[in-house]
């Protein structure tokens, strides 16, 4: 198929190599209400609830998409999930007939109980116009006006954020087989929760389509029946990194045993759970992955993803706890097993690490490798895009137009530290960190004749200053320094 494709290699020993919303964030979960089927983009509290409804107490999907905002976030993609077996509410409005027919189906959009709560008010309105009012609890959130019921039922659809509606193709002559005027109520729905398992979950993410870019994904609070699904999805686009949390209780043992058990250099593991406070003025605990998707959407605003979301540049803004205060050997010990510890330090909550969960230490012992992969991943495939079906020449313009354009989206990194440059002993410059090939070493003709182009970047990304190291050395009064 026409396109442009991109792939990522690794690889060992030396190598000689010649801003956007990367920070945004993926979550599925649990909610009220809301889409089913396509995911929604939110860019506060206020739209997620506008969309999904109010906190529930069987999901801490709400409290991460909080602490996201809190903490700084941008923007959050949600794709909500149901069980298998989940229900909208309905309603069947008569018409005026004498001896009445159903008219309009009323289905809320999106399963879930929340349906229980809606009323349809049916008011007549100047002249042949029928008013048709959505309310929701005791507040009318939409009003349709129209004077037919083919009208009527287009404005509901084309407008409505809470329901769908259905032209039941009365006989009854028109304007009588207009809905009667009264208030009526929506059947309760079901989300089928109980029934909820991994690969529900694994489906909700196939719903980030890799056209939405980069970024990192969660599935909050649900701990380690979905890590496999996290990690399938990020392995399977190249273009996300998974963010994983364990139970609220986990030990460092136990923490270090789900460590252990995993490889890969899309992931990291989080812990403890956090602590924030409730509109009521008191406290809970949530797992971490919207502080650390926080974190990491500040460093990229800052720098980009090459730049390590721990430490100072991490300093939590709105929690109050953490459901465990490790030690400093508890906080080396999970460093060690691969998971990122959250602390206190200086009084104030940091996040502590960002490794990632490979065992290729070399080239992915942090996040931030597959991270600045995945940016390029998506920034090249998008500014490449121009040249798909342009004419290959004989003299090289187009292979060199490709390169240049490389090279413009690798030079900001390079200025900015992302990518590590090299000089030798002297102090002589020896290479930028980054090397674009698009000449006969990558393009033959073999490969020009079949109608394909091809290019290659190799880049040794900076490492990060992760374990600082001082020795204070006493001297006698009498000694030279």
């Amino acid at each position: 198929m026409p396109g442009v494709t991109v792939t990522t290699q690794t690889r060992t020993g030396p190598a000689t190599p010649n801003l956007a919303p990367s920070g945004q964030v993926f979550m599925a979960g649990m909610a009220e209400r809301g889409s089913v089927t396509s995911p929604v983009l939110v860019r506060g509290i206020a739209d997620f609830e506008a969309t999904f409804g109010a906190r529930t107490t069987y999901s801490h999907l709400y409290d991460n998409v909080a602490t996201f905002f809190e903490e700084g976030g941008a923007q959050a993609w949600i794709a909500r999930v149901v069980g298998g077996s989940a229900t909208t509410g309905t309603l069947t409005l008569d018409d005026r007939a004498g001896s009445p027919v159903d008219t309009v189906k009323i289905d809320a959009n999106s399963p879930g109980a929340w349906s229980d709560d809606v009323d349809i008010v049916i008011e007549d309105g100047t002249g042949a116009v029928v008013n048709l009012s959505v309310v929701l609890g005791t507040e009318t959130v939409e009003t349709f006006s129209a004077s037919t019921v083919a009208d009527l039922v287009a404005a509901v659809n084309a407008g409505s954020s809470y329901v769908v509606a259905t032209n039941l193709g009365s006989a009854t002559v028109a304007p009588n087989n207009m809905p009667a005027e009264g208030t009526f109520h929506l059947s309760a729905g079901t989300d089928d929760r109980a029934s909820i398992d991994a690969d529900d979950y694994a489906s909700a993410l196939d719903l980030f389509d890799p056209s939405l870019g980069d970024g990192a994904v969660a599935i909050p609070g649900v701990g380690s029946t979905v890590h496999g699904a996290l990690i399938a999805h990020c392995q399977g686009n190249q273009r996300r990194i998974a963010l994983l949390s364990a139970s609220e209780t986990a030990t460092v043992s136990d923490l270090t045993t789900a460590a252990d058990s995993l490889n890969s250099e899309y992931a990291g593991l989080f812990a403890p759970w956090v602590q924030i406070s409730t509109a009521t003025g008191g406290t809970r605990f949530t797992s971490p992955e919207g502080y650390v998707a926080a974190a990491r959407n500040r460093a990229h605003t800052v720098a980009g993803p090459w730049r390590v979301p721990a430490g100072q540049n991490s300093v939590a803004r709105s929690l109050v706890g953490l459901k465990y205060d490790y030690t400093r050997a508890e906080g080396d010990a999970l460093d060690a097993a691969k998971v990122n510890a959250i602390r206190v330090v200086q009084n104030t909550i940091r996040l502590y690490g960002w490794r990632s969960l490979s065992d290729d230490t070399a080239n992915y012992a942090l996040l931030n490798g597959r991270d600045l992969l995945n940016y390029l991943v998506v920034r090249s495939e998008a500014s490449l895009e121009q040249f798909v079906f342009d004419q290959i020449d004989g003299k090289g313009h187009l292979l060199a137009q490709i390169g240049g354009v490389l090279v413009g989206l690798l030079e900001p990194i390079r200025a900015s530290g992302g990518v590590y440059e090299r000089y030798d002993a002297s102090g002589a410059f020896v290479d930028p960190g980054y090397l674009v090939e698009t000449g006969t070493t990558v393009n033959t003709l073999e490969n020009l004749a079949n109608n394909e182009v091809k290019a290659r970047i190799s880049v040794r990304v900076s490492p990060s200053a992760a374990l600082i190291s001082t020795t204070i050395v006493k001297v006698g009064l009498l000694s030279n320094l």
